[in-house]
């Protein structure tokens, strides 16, 4: 299906230049090892991979013929966080990584670049519509407080230098620039 939808862009565009991986799979946090099941644990490793492998394929074939092109996945500080309760999601943000890394070496022949971004959790997606309302609803409800008032002062935005966590602009902005002309390395 994904293929098919390339295949008919590329027909209509003469191309694809630019990929944005940007999926959302419900995963739980908070839940340690113990009271992990294997299925609350592979749900966002194969929900997310599995996302990121089947529409980079399927746009790299469409890349960097006449124009570069760009594959865009995004990840979370997840990558590196050691922290109890999110062991799912942080293998997946590090395999979101090594994913992107090792497909930059072999798509960079192509005229294709591949940059993962790094923003961390959406100050403002929750009110617009994310699902990631739902995955910080128990810690928010833990503190009594809705997900829109505990975001701004949770550990996750006290965590980042400008104690603050980014707008959905932000990384939006981040992505047309590497996306850009202005994005290429001299």
């Amino acid at each position: 299906m994904v293929e098919k939808h390339a295949d008919a862009v590329t027909a209509k565009a003469g191309g694809i230049d630019i990929a944005l991986n940007a999926v959302s799979v419900m995963h739980v946090q908070g839940t340690l090892l113990a009271d992990l099941s294997l299925d609350e644990f592979m749900r966002p490793i194969d929900g997310f991979l599995r996302t990121l492998f089947i529409t980079s394929k399927a746009v790299a074939k469409h890349m960097g013929r006449k124009r570069p092109g760009v594959i865009l996945p995004l990840s979370t500080p997840g990558s590196k966080l050691a922290a109890a309760g999110v062991l799912g999601y942080c293998v997946t943000c590090a395999g979101k990584e090594a994913f992107s890394r090792v497909l930059a070496q072999e798509l960079a022949p192509r005229n294709i670049r591949v940059l993962c971004i790094r923003p961390h959790a959406i100050a403002d997606a929750p009110a617009s519509g994310s699902y990631t309302k739902d995955v910080f609803k128990p810690k928010a409800a833990a503190a009594g407080l809705s997900v829109q008032e505990w975001l701004p002062g949770s550990d996750m935005a006290q965590s980042t230098m400008l104690n603050r966590l980014p707008t959905l602009a932000e990384p939006a902005e981040t992505a047309a620039f590497l996306a850009s002309d202005r994005g290429l390395a001299p």
